[in-house]
C-alpha cells in the first residue's frame, strides 16, 4: 500500500529590498532545517522576497559564509500575490516591509521579527562587516527557535487548518460589540465532513495587555476597575488588572501597550519583552490578546486614570512583587490574561532584572 505523502511547509521571509536579511533568513532557514527534526513531520521549502529587488548584498554573502551557509546563487526578487498564496507562513524583517506588504491571504500565518538594516549602520564603524554579523546571529536564533516551535506543533497537532473549514456569517447585532451567527462544516478527525451547524461568535478586535514592571524598585503597577463582566463576582465587579487596550486599524501592537500605559497607568514604558498570544474564550469569541512585560520607572506612579469620554474610571497602585504574588494566590488577582502574565513573570524575572537592571 502506497503511503501518503508528508505535509508541506512553506515560509516566505520578506523585507524592503531582498538584499540582506532575508537573504539572510533564507539561507539559514535551509542550513538549520537540515539539522533539526522538521524533516520528520513535513516536507520543507523556503523562499525570501522584497517590496522591491535590490540585489544581494555582497556582504550578506560574505557573513554568511563565514559560518559555513553559501547564499551566493541566491536572486532577489520581488514578492507577488502568487508567492504569498502558497505560503504557509509569512515573516517580515522590518517594520516597512510590515507596513506596506500587500493583503496576507486568509490561512497564511503571519509573525514579524523587527530587525536593524545592516546597510544602515553608520559609514564611521571601521569593520562594515560587523552590523551584517549582527543581523546574522540575530536570526540564526530566531530561526532557530522558529523551527523548534514547528518541530513541537507538528508533533502535537492533526494538521488541520482553515482549508478543512466552509463557513458564511451572518451579523445579528451590531453595536459595542458585533453578534455573529456562523453556519459551519469542517472535516473530521476520522476522515470526511461534518454535517453543517451554527455557532454564534462574539466578535471583538485584537487587544494588549501590558504588565508593567519595575525592576530597581522590584514592584508591579496594577490597575482596578469596573469590570461588566463581574458583575456576578462575589467580591465585586472591580477586579485588580494589568493595562490593556484595543488595536485600532493601522496600529501596531507596540503603539498599543505604550498608549495604554500612559492613558490608564501614567506611566513611560523604558522596554518591551513579549510574553505570548491567547485566544481568550474560543469557543465564543474571536478575542485574541497579546501580552507585553512592560519595563517602567514606578516612582511616583498612582491615583486615578483613564479616559473620561470612554467611561473610565482606573486606580492605580504600585505594588511589591512579593505582594502581588500573594494577590495571584488569594485570587485577588483572577482574570486569564493577568494570570498568565503574573506566572510568567515568575519563571522569569530574576533573568529580566538582570537585563533590565536592577
Amino acid at each position: 500500500m502506497e503511503q501518503s505523502k508528508p505535509p508541506s511547509l512553506s515560509v516566505l521571509f520578506v523585507c524592503t529590498g531582498n538584499a540582506c536579511r532575508s537573504q539572510i533568513a533564507e539561507g539559514w532557514a535551509r542550513s538549520l532545517f537540515e539539522q533539526s527534526s522538521l524533516g520528520k513531520f513535513c516536507r520543507f521549502q523556503v523562499a525570501s522576497a522584497g517590496l522591491e529587488a535590490h540585489g544581494v548584498n555582497p556582504l550578506a554573502i560574505d557573513v554568511m559564509a563565514e559560518s559555513g551557509v553559501d547564499i551566493s546563487a541566491h536572486a532577489s526578487d520581488v514578492l507577488t500575490d502568487d508567492m504569498l498564496e502558497q505560503a504557509d507562513w509569512l515573516i517580515t524583517l522590518c517594520d516597512h516591509a510590515e507596513q506596506h506588504c500587500p493583503v496576507i491571504p486568509e490561512g497564511v500565518k503571519h509573525c514579524h521579527w523587527r530587525l536593524d538594516d545592516p546597510t544602515a549602520a553608520p559609514e564611521t564603524i571601521p569593520d562594515k562587516r560587523a552590523p551584517f554579523r549582527q543581523t546574522r546571529d540575530e536570526l540564526k536564533k530566531l530561526i532557530s527557535a522558529w523551527l523548534e516551535e514547528q518541530v513541537v506543533w507538528l508533533s502535537c497537532h492533526s494538521g488541520l487548518s482553515l482549508s478543512a473549514v466552509e463557513y458564511s456569517r451572518e451579523t445579528l447585532y451590531q453595536g459595542f460589540m458585533n453578534l455573529q451567527r456562523l453556519t459551519i462544516k469542517h472535516r473530521l478527525f476520522e476522515g470526511g465532513w461534518s454535517q453543517p451547524f451554527q455557532r454564534e461568535l462574539l466578535v471583538r478586535h485584537q487587544a494588549v495587555m501590558v504588565l508593567l514592571y519595575d525592576p530597581v524598585a522590584d514592584a508591579l503597577v496594577l490597575i482596578e476597575q469596573f469590570r461588566v463582566g463581574a458583575l456576578t463576582d462575589p467580591h465585586g465587579p472591580w477586579l485588580l488588572e494589568m493595562v490593556a487596550g484595543v488595536v485600532d486599524v493601522d496600529e501596531s501592537l507596540e503603539t498599543v501597550a505604550c498608549r495604554e500605559a500612559l492613558e490608564e497607568a501614567g506611566c513611560e514604558i523604558l522596554a518591551l519583552e513579549p510574553i505570548t498570544q491567547v485566544w481568550t474564550s474560543p469557543g465564543g469569541t474571536d478575542e485574541q490578546i497579546t501580552i507585553f512585560c512592560g519595563r517602567v520607572d514606578s516612582q511616583g506612579v498612582g491615583g486615578v486614570h483613564g479616559l473620561v469620554d470612554e467611561h473610565e474610571n482606573i486606580y492605580v497602585r504600585v505594588v511589591p512583587y512579593e505582594r502581588a504574588l500573594q494577590a495571584l494566590a488569594y485570587g485577588i488577582i483572577r482574570d486569564a490574561s493577568g494570570t498568565i502574565a503574573m506566572q510568567w513573570l515568575q519563571l522569569n524575572r530574576d533573568d529580566l532584572r538582570k537585563r533590565w537592571g536592577r
